[in-house]
Formats: structure tokens, sequence, C-alpha cells
């Protein structure tokens, strides 16, 4: 069964894919996650919603799909993290690891200036739809037709750090794309000041 999503009826997400540009990417990213999943690993994503997926948090596992949070710059993936990281959460922090994936797919959607990825070039998308810490309505449906012509989609950070987001759909992985983990980094990122 198709998943749709409702948004704004002046919207149409598949006319602002076909605006972007489509190319192949390679190169290496970031990622920021728990301990608990591999850092090539979408699981955990298809629990808890987000800007560019559904989890069974709100969606009946029919309706869900699972993607990869990468970051271009091991900074920008940090920074992802901490934004997405409530001020009442923050000891979860000590449960994060840092992976670098070396990524290459053939078909990415450009939904920024590609030289540095810090401007939004998605039309009747704009930074307060991106970066809407409730309302996934507007890019959990871009994402939905992203899914259906390309395997990521290389998209601004909302950090506001120049270097951009590679979100990857891994079920769309195409024959001869690959995901190589290089590298995993189990910052300490959480001291217990109370205990001092």
């Amino acid at each position: 069964m198709p998943v749709t999503v409702a948004v704004e009826s002046s919207w149409d997400a598949s006319v602002a894919v076909a605006a972007c540009t489509l190319r192949p990417w390679s190169g290496s990213v970031w990622r920021c996650h728990g301990r608990q999943y591999a850092g090539d690993n979408a699981e955990g994503s298809l629990k808890v919603s987000g800007r560019f997926n559904r989890g069974t948090d709100t969606f009946p596992a029919h309706e869900t799909w699972a993607v990869l949070y990468t970051s271009v710059a091991q900074h920008v993936a940090l920074g992802e993290r901490i934004r997405h990281t409530p001020v009442s959460n923050l000891r979860n922090l000590a449960n994060q690891r840092m992976s670098r994936l070396r990524v290459d797919l053939q078909v990415v959607i450009c939904a920024c200036l590609p030289e540095r990825c810090a401007q939004l070039m998605v039309p009747g998308l704009d930074e307060a739809d991106l970066c809407h810490l409730t309302n996934h309505r507007k890019t959990q449906a871009f994402a939905l037709a992203v899914r259906t012509v390309a395997e990521a989609l290389l998209i601004p950070s909302c950090t506001k750090f120049p270097e951009g987001n590679l979100i990857i759909f891994p079920d769309r992985m195409m024959p001869g794309s690959t995901i190589l983990v290089e590298e995993t980094q189990d910052p300490e990122l959480v001291v217990d000041w109370d205990s001092l």
C-alpha cells in the first residue's frame, strides 16, 4: 500500500523534487548515533519520526521508512545531535557514537547549492518548514517524493553550518551503491557535575 502524506493543497512535493538536480555523490559523511547501533544501521529511525522519516511512534509500521541522517562534516553531525537533544535529556549524549561512513551513491537529489549546501533550493519549502522542531508534514512529504527517484537527499543543516546533511534512504539504494563504516569514535560528551 503506497504511503501518502497530507500537506497544504497548493504545494506538490513531486513538483518540488523535479525542480531539484539529480547527481551521483561520493565521499565521507559523519553520523552521531546511539552506541547500540552500528554506524550504517538505520533501525533506530523506524522507532521515532523525524524530518525525513516516519517511525512507529506516530505511524503504523506499513507507513514508516528508515533513514540514515548523516552530515558532510563531523561538527555538523555533532551539532545536529545537540540541536535535537532536549535539555532534560542531555545525559543521553553520554551514549553517543560518531561514525564516519564512506558513501558511493548513484542518484542523489541536491536540494541546495552544491558548493557549500548552505542555501535551501526547493520551491515551496523554506527554512521554517525545514527546521520546524515538531511539524514534519512538509519535509516528510518531500522525503517521500525524493524516495521515488533517488537514494538520498543533500540538504542544508539547520545548525547554520555551511556544510550540509546527506539524508540516505537505505532501502532505496541501487545495485552498485555502497555505504562502508570507515571509523567510529565514542566521545565523552557528558560530565556528571552533580557528583563533583
